[in-house]
């Protein structure tokens, strides 16, 4: 994807500029954003998203690798954004009420799929069982990989003997690519 280079407004370059030498040290240039209905603005840089946080003037910077997924829902102009948790606790969701997402969405899937290193589904239970996911930041490629597991929906991290089996999942995968 080649996304063409564009003035910001000053007070979103800002802000991204502030959260990324907070939380980086350094400097990240802003390579698709959109303005939200409410004014406040979402970016994406080449290591991270900058979601609105719960304070009106502080963004959340979230490394690529920390987002599970994202929709648009065309119907109520929101898209969703899903952070990756804790195993068997509910993903972090953030809807951003936009016009039309145009080039963030599309940097946000770019991104989101990059950041995916390895994902296989291993059933636990006939059909249902487990997405281990193996996650890196696309901008760091010697950054760690992080891991996630995501049960199908009929299963529970309570259910006995499904948090072992997920756990062998886990490991399985990770021996088979030596991570």
């Amino acid at each position: 994807m080649r996304l063409l280079r564009t003035a910001w407004p000053r007070e979103l370059s800002e802000a991204v500029t502030a959260a990324a030498r907070h939380e980086t040290g350094g400097k990240e240039d802003i390579l698709a954003a959109v303005q939200l209905t409410n004014g406040r603005w979402v970016a994406g840089t080449r290591a991270a998203v900058y979601l609105p946080s719960d304070s009106a003037d502080a963004d959340r910077r979230v490394g690529w690798e920390r987002i599970e997924r994202a929709n648009w829902d065309a119907e109520a102009s929101v898209l969703h954004v899903y952070e990756t948790t804790d195993f068997g606790t509910p993903l972090r969701a953030t809807e951003l009420k936009v016009e039309n997402p145009a080039r963030f969405g599309q940097l946000l899937r770019e991104r989101v799929d990059a950041s995916i290193v390895i994902q296989r589904h291993i059933p636990l239970a006939g059909k249902r069982g487990v997405r281990v996911v193996g996650r890196r930041n696309p901008a760091a490629t010697d950054a760690p990989v992080s891991w996630n597991l995501v049960l199908d929906k009929g299963l529970e991290p309570e259910q006995p003997g499904v948090l072992d089996a997920a756990e062998a999942a886990l490991r399985e995968v990770r021996d088979e690519f030596g991570i």
